[in-house]
């Protein structure tokens, strides 16, 4: 039994891991001897800190003063212990504790195992994970200065980082929210946030927000660009040749209607990926070295490059629905084209069926007319 336990826990990827265990092993320390402020840090206690060594520069000797700098600087553990302890448990909510520990979890172990985005490459997870955790420490810092002294957990930010990161990897998805509610993954986030302004009111919302901006800062660093670059006119490009309106000279419809589309609901509805889901931040050379990794196991992209470095050429990872998608493109794209360099007298049904595994297509003959 002890050999089933320790062997699943060891299946778990290396980051993911680490937060899970680091998550319980901290709410057992805070259950038992309340080590909560051995583990706390914010906007709050940096600002005290700062007394402290101005304080000890007017009236300290050059040792004491010394020792009070070095003293500070440790405490910069802090920052992140913080993000081992989900806002529930600090508020005797420890069964939904234990549910946020399980989300983070579950949504962490599909970014980082293989198939997921990271595809099991620890070097990138782990960078995914200190760029995250860096970026939700800084707009935590900045949102107690500069907008509202209500305290925020790091912990529950990342979480919501990390459920932003994983819904734009697999945004079409069908998930329940809370168990009830069908929806695809890529509306998850405002589903989160609607709920924890709900249970928690401004203070939970604004966790959820300063997660979710994380993550997209996230993409942003992965694309190489600016924010809300895809608002700019000509981010997309633009079609150099004219499209020719063949639908004018046809008779009869092009597209079925299926009763999602035709009752205004969108459940079919398939989403692309935007700009900022094409690229693939690669960790630094200097982290792989020290991990002791593989170098050329993924590949710096962006929307606008292809590769960086001795990997130029090479693909970039995607996760395996992004690569159906973009193989069922190309696909759609080569039967355009064949299908255009057909005789115009030969024509061929849509192929659409209610049964989606019925792949037969009726095929007859008939005429264009006004050709």
């Amino acid at each position: 039994m002890a050999n089933t336990i320790v062997d699943n826990i060891q299946r778990i990827p290396p980051v993911t891991r680490f937060f899970t265990i680091a998550s319980v092993i901290a709410c057992i320390g805070i259950a038992v001897n309340n080590i909560f402020p051995q583990l706390f840090c914010n906007y709050f206690t940096l600002v005290q800190d700062y007394k402290t060594i101005q304080h000890a520069i007017k009236y300290e000797s050059y040792a004491k003063i010394a020792l009070t700098i070095l003293f500070v600087v440790i405490n910069f553990y802090k920052f992140a212990t913080l993000m081992l302890i989900p806002y529930a448990f600090m508020t005797d909510q420890r069964y939904n504790a234990l549910l946020d520990i399980y989300f983070f979890y579950t949504f962490s172990n599909h970014l980082e195992t293989h198939g997921g985005k990271f595809n099991g490459n620890f070097p990138d997870y782990l960078w995914y994970a200190i760029i995250c955790g860096t970026l939700v420490n800084v707009l935590s810092i900045f949102y107690n200065a500069l907008i509202d002294p209500l305290t925020v957990f790091p912990y529950d930010c990342l979480l919501a980082c990390v459920t932003y990161t994983w819904s734009r990897s697999n945004k079409n998805a069908t998930i329940n929210l809370i168990g009830i509610v069908p929806m695809k993954a890529y509306y998850l986030p405002l589903g989160n946030l609607l709920i924890k302004l709900i249970i928690r009111g401004p203070s939970g919302a604004a966790d959820t927000v300063i997660g979710i901006a994380a993550g997209y800062f996230y993409l942003c660093i992965q694309l190489n660009t600016m924010p809300f670059y895809n608002l700019l006119s000509g981010a997309y490009g633009q079609s150099s040749r004219r499209v020719r309106n063949e639908d004018t000279r046809r008779v009869g419809i092009l597209t079925s209607a299926t009763p999602q589309t035709r009752f205004g609901g969108n459940q079919g509805e398939f989403i692309e990926d935007s700009i900022y889901d094409k690229g693939y931040l690669k960790a630094p050379t200097k982290l792989y070295q020290l991990l002791g990794y593989p170098l050329h196991t993924s590949v710096r992209t962006t929307a606008f490059t292809t590769a960086t470095g001795d990997n130029a050429g090479r693909p970039g990872r995607r996760t395996p629905f992004q690569s159906q998608s973009s193989g069922g493109a190309t696909a759609a794209s080569a039967t355009s084209t064949a299908t255009k360099r057909e005789d115009s007298s030969s024509g061929s049904s849509t192929g659409y069926s209610w049964f989606s595994g019925n792949n037969s297509a009726f095929k007859g003959k008939g005429h264009r007319l006004g050709s």
